[in-house]
């Protein structure tokens, strides 16, 4: 069983990087690396199916996941493909295009491929192995635990994408015009600064929760603990910190108000 798991992490591992790679080219010829984030999602979607279909593997606990990561990732690309639609390239990285570019071309381009492509490459092969394992299981019977993950994940990714729509109603009454509060503090906003967030994290933990009944799948609990890590320690900081520079008495009172990551009333 540990072979067969170690074949489906080969196989998703080429595809997934034949997948980077390509976007990184597109990246090139486009001189915009913000391809990479409208890619991110269908990266996990497109190496799924190329390992099923190279390794021949459709078990019930499989298709389950693939459809599941194949809403998610829709879901997500297209919101951020609507996002950029027209815009110039991202902020951040066209500060590291000026920045990387001052050492050179061949270095801007090697820095590029690996910090932006590759990195977000080896994320996602760690945050997809609920799916890589779900190909290793020897029977299609479904377990209590797995459907619990299925509805498990069926909530966090309602959760997130009420959360995002309210979030893109409320900037755009503000490049209306029409919205006078300066932050988001309604709806899902009332109950934790980042709902969005917390729904992307319990899309992992189901996903997890599916394949654990498998061989190794405790192994699997490694992608919702780095989704988890990065929401809580990486991006939202770098957010609050954002929200703090703009809003410091706005958004200190709404902090002493409003949890952080998981929702629960208003202290």
């Amino acid at each position: 069983m540990f072979e067969i798991l170690l074949v489906n992490m080969f196989v998703f591992g080429a595809s997934l990087l034949t997948y980077v790679i390509f976007v990184y080219l597109i990246a090139c010829i486009k001189s915009d690396n913000s391809v990479m984030d409208i890619a991110y999602g269908p990266a996990f979607f497109c190496s799924a199916i190329a390992t099923s279909l190279i390794t021949h593997t459709y078990t019930t606990t499989s298709v389950i996941v693939l459809c599941a990561i194949g809403v998610w990732s829709m879901r997500l690309a297209i919101r951020i493909g609507r996002k950029n639609y027209g815009k110039p390239e991202d902020i951040r990285y066209k500060n590291w295009r000026t920045e990387w570019s001052k050492r050179g071309i061949i270095y801007f381009y090697i820095r590029s491929l690996l910090q932006i492509n590759i990195l977000q490459g080896i994320i996602i092969f760690v945050v997809a192995l609920p799916f890589i394992i779900s190909l290793s299981g020897p029977s299609d019977t479904l377990s209590l635990i797995t459907i619990v993950g299925l509805a498990t994940f069926i909530f966090g990714l309602s959760y997130e994408s009420i959360a995002d729509w309210q979030l893109d109603r409320f900037l755009a009454r503000k490049r209306a015009g029409t919205e006078p509060a300066v932050i988001m503090t309604t709806g899902l906003f009332r109950y934790s600064r980042r709902p969005n967030y917390f729904g992307e994290s319990l899309v992992w933990w189901g996903l997890a929760m599916m394949v654990l009944p498998l061989p190794f799948g405790y192994l699997a609990l490694l992608s919702p603990l780095l989704i988890t890590y990065i929401v809580t320690k990486v991006t939202g900081p770098m957010l609050e910190a954002i929200f703090l520079e703009k809003y410091p008495s706005k958004y200190t009172e709404y902090i002493k108000h409003t949890n952080y990551f998981i929702p629960g009333r208003q202290k």
